[in-house]
């Protein structure tokens, strides 16, 4: 190989990377705690671009569906083009923080209701299990002696009750002493939550500007073919990322509609609070219905065992809707991944790295599977493989 100007800089570079690789490595520990340190200093920024990113979806439906009309009557008109960004953006914010407002008071109201209930009906509902065990036991007279042979040392149970009270007293004077810490911390979370919404608000004011910048800073100092393809990678991941969202939305509109009319048509409690939940757990792929079965059979099952089971029974043919028809069609067709592999990205992602893994597992997955079915595509034309084969 020549050694040229160019290969020289390729080598340095590689071993330049192969010493910091292989120190990381080494200090896997100290490699760490920097990775956070770093992450902890741009946190707010991050948290922006992540909000930045989230409110786009509504804020570009906004700014090219609903003034569609008007961009059109107004495309040359300068003083449109000045505040249509702002409007958008005043839009979108309202939009957001009044669809938050509106569950708050939707579901707050019904929440207190709930536990205000739930205080009342435990004494009649302790009573009438009461009742249930002794029926139990009447009926099958082997559980009953079984449960009568069952000795409880009180005694044991009074000392472990004591040890646990000794126990809290005595780590109450090591809570005091952290209560700046956690003030540090929440003072420390208000902070970055109230600079990520800020930064969030001035990248999307200015998210044409900024994209010209990377782009400019990019080619300037990246070989050109390498930006190009960065830059078609990050716009499918872009538009994979933006459908996901919409769909999940969409597809948690429409599972909590329909579980609201289904509790609505079956005189179930609690109708409203249960469907906002299970909206709101939609959002969580696949997995997350089995929290709203749960969440609400509980609910429910304060009020009336046998409604609890029904209750169960709807939500479980529900999800069978939702988990067949409903999510890969909505969410699978939105991102372009077909319906098996949106199970399958689901159940990696949520092993790997739990609930985030879940909600990132899909788009990324439709990421991969685009750039390989294209990948396959290429490299099947140019080895010119008969296309009976492949078909």
């Amino acid at each position: 190989m020549e050694f040229n100007r160019q290969n020289t800089k390729q080598l340095m570079f590689l071993i330049a990377f192969a010493i910091v690789l292989f120190l990381a490595l080494m200090n896997l520990r100290y490699a760490s705690d920097v990775f956070w340190w770093i992450f902890n200093i741009f946190k707010p920024f991050l948290l922006g671009l992540a909000f930045a990113f989230v409110a786009n979806v509504p804020m570009k439906a906004i700014e090219t569906r609903l003034f569609a009309g008007v961009n059109r009557k107004y495309a040359n008109s300068k003083t449109w083009k000045h505040i249509r960004r702002p409007l958008c953006l005043i839009l979108t914010i309202v939009l957001i923080l009044g669809l938050i407002v509106a569950i708050i008071f939707q579901v707050m109201p019904e929440l207190l209701h709930t536990f205000e209930t739930l205080i009342g009906n435990t004494p009649t509902f302790l009573n009438q299990l009461q009742i249930w065990i002794q029926d139990l036991g009447k009926n099958f007279p082997k559980i009953q002696q079984e449960l009568g042979n069952i000795q409880i040392d009180w005694s044991s149970i009074n000392r472990v009750f004591t040890q646990m009270g000794q126990k809290v007293v005595s780590s109450f004077s090591d809570i005091m002493g952290s209560t700046i810490t956690v003030a540090t911390n929440v003072f420390s979370g208000i902070f970055t939550f109230t600079m990520g919404c800020i930064f969030a608000i001035y990248t999307l004011a200015q998210k044409e500007k900024l994209q010209r910048q990377i782009r400019r800073l990019l080619y300037a100092y990246l070989p050109e073919k390498k930006v190009d393809r960065f830059l078609n990678l990050c716009r499918l991941t872009n538009s994979t990322f933006s459908h996901f969202i919409a769909g999940q939305c969409t597809e948690a509109c429409i599972l909590g509609f329909l579980c609201f009319i289904g509790m609505n048509i079956f005189h179930f409690p609690y109708a409203s609070l249960i469907s906002v939940f299970v909206a709101f757990m939609a959002l969580i792929p696949i997995f997350g219905s089995f929290f709203s079965a749960v969440i609400g059979g509980l609910l429910i099952l304060t009020v009336d065992p046998i409604q609890a089971i029904y209750y169960v029974i709807f939500f479980l043919t529900l999800q069978q809707l939702e988990g067949n028809l409903i999510y890969p069609h909505v969410v699978g067709n939105s991102v372009g991944l077909p319906p098996i592999w949106v199970l399958l990205a689901v159940t990696v992602g949520g092993n790997a790295m739990g609930l985030i893994g879940m909600l990132l597992s899909i788009p990324l997955g439709s990421v991969i599977y685009t750039l390989l079915r294209k990948n396959i595509s290429r490299r099947l034309t140019i080895s010119k493989i008969d296309r009976k084969k492949v078909l």
